[in-house]
């Protein structure tokens, strides 16, 4: 299985509009932030968890040309604005890609994209042609990759991260409840939101991500969602053994 970070940044990227801060000036490419994506392709099905506002550069940047299934985290702007690019490759392929995400999230989504569902558009192609899948928390299967949500908290609403095989993504969590962290337990590889160095009511700060890295004790954990608060070298130093900064373009092969 391969997986590509696509993008390691919050809502705002970095550099962040108008900020004259160390990490948005910084000339260490580990520093400029794409949204948070990542691209997983094991055998010859193709995966993608979000669709991130920054979706179609990140498949220029990455040459990634085909997507079979997209795995929605929430339905918050950063995470679902590039769906429509999604177009290029249906009509590409013709093909239909099917969408997969909590209920809740998935019914926000037909409201921001509802013109997706127009007759007349669908037969000129002119529109990406996906399907919808809500799902819950039991185990699915997204383009024949058995996959496992993993429920957490988003400051008041609950949002999946995801689990396949030995890997798993969790982004914009602040909270995880025990019967989830079991989901967790085994893992070769964790990535994790770890937003920034003061408390957050709504995401994990740094050392409450290190914590959970701790408790999990998985072979290798990367942080994701990272503000500019977090300047990739001095921070990434700091961090214990086994726990790293991700950065964009991140490859890993389990």
């Amino acid at each position: 299985m391969k997986v590509i970070i696509l993008g390691t940044g919050t809502s705002q990227g970095v550099p962040v509009i108008g900020c004259n801060c160390e990490t948005c000036t910084s000339a260490n490419p580990k520093d400029k932030r794409f949204r948070t994506s990542a691209y997983i392709e094991t055998g010859d099905s193709k995966l993608l968890i979000d669709t991130s506002v920054d979706f179609r550069q990140q498949m220029l940047q990455n040459n990634i040309s085909d997507i079979d299934a997209v795995l929605y985290t929430h339905h918050h702007v950063d995470h679902i604005f590039g769906m429509d690019d999604l177009r290029q490759i249906t009509q590409r392929h013709k093909k239909k890609i099917q969408i997969y995400g909590k209920k809740e999230t998935l019914d926000e989504m037909r409201i921001t994209f509802r013109y997706v569902f127009d007759k007349q558009l669908i037969r000129h192609n002119s529109v990406p042609i996906v399907g919808f899948n809500d799902r819950s928390v039991r185990k699915f299967k997204a383009a024949d990759v058995d996959v496992i949500p993993v429920e957490v908290h988003h400051g008041n609403i609950k949002i999946y991260g995801y689990r396949i095989n030995d890997f798993a993504y969790i982004t914009d969590a602040s909270a995880i409840d025990e019967k989830e962290m079991k989901k967790l337990k085994g893992l070769k590889v964790l990535i994790l939101n770890a937003l920034r160095i003061r408390p957050h009511p709504t995401h994990f700060n740094l050392q409450q991500s290190v914590e959970i890295a701790k408790i999990l004790k998985p072979e290798k954990t990367y942080f994701t969602h990272l503000t500019h608060d977090i300047l990739h070298k001095k921070i990434n130093e700091t961090l214990p053994k086994g726990i790293e900064l991700a950065y964009d373009g991140l490859e890993l092969d389990l």
